[in-house]
């Protein structure tokens, strides 16, 4: 057997631990939603009118429907509970803000740029399509299918 093979059957190995990467992605995003939920309860008010400028409809409402949905998200990630539920609201947040904020300011996060919220984006897309994995994920142990 020729060195490639060995090493590619490894690799292949690697798969029986999928599950600890999408903990890992759970936990980073977790941190990453958590404090950007919390930190906008302080000024909501400021937050609600930054919205409006943005031209979104009815800002006051949505400003909390996005820090309930970051919060609350960020907590069912790291418990790994509905995690493709939590996903798909977080994903659409992530659009609009990389789109209503951060678009005009070309890609890289230094300017202020979408790259953050577009990685951050594919992150919740993985969640979404993927789950929260096996073992480290509530979903799983209340799953039928083990």
């Amino acid at each position: 057997m020729s060195l490639i093979t060995k090493i590619h059957k490894l690799l292949e190995g690697l798969q029986a631990f999928d599950f600890v990467g999408l903990f890992l992605l759970r936990l980073y995003l977790f941190f990453v939603l958590w404090y950007a939920g919390i930190g906008k309860i302080d000024t909501v008010d400021k937050f609600s009118g930054y919205l409006g400028t943005l031209g979104v409809p009815f800002p006051e409402i949505v400003s909390w429907l996005v820090i309930i949905f970051e919060a609350g998200g960020a907590a069912l990630l790291l418990i790994g509970l509905f995690v493709r539920w939590a996903s798909v609201p977080l994903l659409v947040i992530m659009f609009f803000a990389g789109y209503l904020v951060h678009y005009d300011n070309g890609w890289p996060h230094e300017a202020n740029g979408i790259e953050f919220a577009a990685i951050y984006g594919l992150m919740l897309f993985l969640l979404a399509c993927l789950g929260g994995g096996k073992y480290l994920s509530l979903d799983y142990w209340v799953s039928a299918k083990k």
